[in-house]
């Protein structure tokens, strides 16, 4: 006769105590008491979670986090579960003493089943979860592995701040619908009390796998930066965790962080080896970072027989093709191909490095095949090109057009009019770059013949963003900043962060006696190009216009150091030295 398994549903543990965590305590020690059991097949131990929920957005709605409810109430909660017993307790702090009195109710009578009162000496608190698990098990007739002697933590440092860790978790689950900013707080300090217990205990399993799942899902919600200090904390504490350098790898690619990525991703491969999938990952990685010999050394230890191979291919296809070795690259592709690998990215790179070797025609049907696979719209826009170059001028127009529905702004926007524009008015777009050096160069006598081309040029095609610049810089040679501003800002609003642009427009707008609005242009463009000393120049004169002399000089100084001729900066630095000596003297 096969005698059914136990079914015990926990209520939340309630408190009456002094500790200020007292509460977290207790409703996390229940907590932990069905986690205890999870993988037990002797028992069924099952949480129970006492919530209220408002009938109308006008009523209040309540979460009981603990509580102690009587014979017939607890029976009810474990009907509602299924469950064979239901499970409370209380945690006590009186007179110096500690204990926890749990109480076991049959279900199906309603009545009290057992009792036990724990007493839990100074520095015990983990012994009171195996214990309580020993005499339930007990109680309900099982022999349970769960009811060992083991306690979750070594200390009750650890377990304590185990606990709170879990019950900020369970705040941050009440506030993400109404108070995102609680909600985020309350992760943190559950990541400093998981910390915090692993210092106390680094063996503390549970409280680093808990501490690895909140990192996880930080991948999902996008708030990885505090995440990102926590696994580094963590593996300061326990530096052979392979999942933590896992998961940090995978947060710090996340972030942006190539190289940091790698190095956490290869300490978790040392430790334990990746899978196919994650091994592709790190080649893309290395990829990315420049170091194309090391992404090829892991995608040849996936094999051919492994799911990861078409990928693996389709990864080593693109890099041989971006790198220019064609040959590699075909036979990559063939292999990718073979393997059922046929992503927009491996047509679009194939078709990339034979239109950059002038095979026009053959690069159009892998253009094709990438736009087939969903590719985005740079594929469009290179078999427009493609199509150009081939002849096929109204295809390729067609294309333009059809891009342009859904791209309206952009860089690739930008460049696609300025196709389509050289393809329809090819003597309008000479008179442009014709233009367009007039204005760049400042020659005054051919201004009013470049006003007339920039013109021309917006009448056919309005949304052109060179004719927009052009006119701006026009009208600052003359000192127009308004008309300056105007099309500088039309610009922007063609091509959001524009580097150039948003350089003139700032130059504008300190003609204008606009300074904050032209520190934070400059400061844009030269964070936009990193490398151009004139750019930094600029923003430096803009910050000692407004008055932060010590930004100054960081930006002047380092535009001197990438340009130690250039007479602007050198004049920008003496004007900041006879300021600072002026302000010297004031003080």
């Amino acid at each position: 006769m096969t005698v059914a398994r136990p079914i015990v549903a926990v209520i939340p543990f309630g408190a009456r105590g002094t500790t200020p965590r007292a509460g977290a305590w207790a409703r996390q020690l229940a907590a932990r008491l069905v986690e205890r059991f999870a993988a037990d097949d002797a028992v069924d131990v099952r949480p129970v979670f006492l919530v209220a929920l408002p009938e109308a957005a006008s009523e209040a709605g309540y979460l009981v986090f603990g509580s102690s409810p009587d014979a017939s109430l607890a029976a009810e909660y474990g009907r509602s579960l299924g469950a064979t017993y239901a499970l409370t307790g209380i945690y006590r702090e009186d007179g110096g003493s500690r204990r926890l009195e749990a109480t076991l109710v049959d279900v199906g009578s309603g009545t009290v089943r057992a009792t036990r009162s724990i007493a839990i000496a100074p520095g015990t608190l983990a012994t009171a979860e195996p214990a309580l698990a020993r005499w339930l098990a007990r109680a309900v007739g099982a022999n349970a592995a769960s009811a060992s002697d083991v306690p979750t933590a070594a200390n009750e440092t650890a377990y304590a701040a185990m606990l709170e860790g879990m019950d900020e978790e369970v705040t941050t689950t009440l506030l993400r619908q109404s108070d995102q900013a609680g909600a985020d707080e309350a992760i943190g300090r559950a990541l400093e009390r998981y910390l915090a217990a692993l210092t106390a205990d680094p063996e503390a399993a549970p409280a680093e796998e808990r501490l690895l799942v909140l990192a996880a899902e930080s991948l999902e919600r996008g708030d990885i930066g505090r995440q990102i200090r926590a696994l580094e904390d963590l593996i300061v504490i326990r530096p052979r965790s392979w999942r933590a350098h896992y998961i940090l790898g995978k947060l710090r690619a996340e972030a942006g962080h190539t190289s940091e990525a790698i190095v956490a991703l290869e300490h978790a491969h040392a430790l334990h080896p990746l899978s196919d999938p994650d091994l592709v990952r790190l080649a893309e990685l290395y990829a990315n970072a420049g170091a194309s010999a090391s992404a090829f050394g892991h995608l040849r230890r996936i094999a051919p027989t492994s799911a990861a191979y078409g990928p693996a291919q389709e990864l080593a296809a693109i890099i041989a093709l971006q790198r220019g070795d064609l040959e590699a690259g075909r036979a990559a592709f063939e292999r990718a191909v073979a393997a059922g690998a046929s992503g927009w990215e491996l047509h679009a790179s194939y078709g990339a490095a034979l239109h950059a070797r002038g095979e026009n025609v053959e690069a159009i049907p892998h253009y094709e095949a990438a736009l087939a696979a969903n590719g985005p719209a740079i594929v469009r826009l290179n078999l427009a090109r493609a199509l150009f170059e081939t002849g096929n001028r109204e295809r390729a127009a067609g294309e333009l057009d059809k891009l342009l529905e859904s791209e309206t702004s952009g860089e690739i926007a930008g460049q696609a009019r300025r196709l389509r524009f050289g393809i329809r008015h090819a003597d309008l777009e000479q008179a442009l770059e014709s233009a367009g050096r007039g204005a760049v160069e400042g020659d005054a006598t051919r201004f009013a013949e470049a006003r007339s081309a920039f013109d021309s040029a917006l009448a056919a095609e309005p949304d052109l963003w060179e004719a927009h610049f052009g006119l701006g810089l026009l009208a600052r040679h003359r000192g127009d900043a308004q008309t300056a501003l105007a099309s500088f800002a039309r610009v922007l609003e063609l091509w959001p962060e524009h580097p150039d642009a948003l350089h003139e427009l700032g130059v504008a707008l300190l003609m204008a006696n606009d300074v904050d609005q032209a520190v934070g242009a400059l400061e844009r463009a030269a964070a936009l190009r990193p490398a151009e000393p004139a750019y930094l120049a600029d923003a430096g004169f803009a910050q000692m216009r407004a008055g932060d002399l010590a930004a100054a000089r960081e930006r002047l100084e380092h535009a001197s150091a990438l340009d130690a001729d250039d007479p602007i900066t050198r004049a920008y630095l003496q004007e900041l030295d006879r300021v600072q000596a002026t302000v010297g003297k004031g003080t």
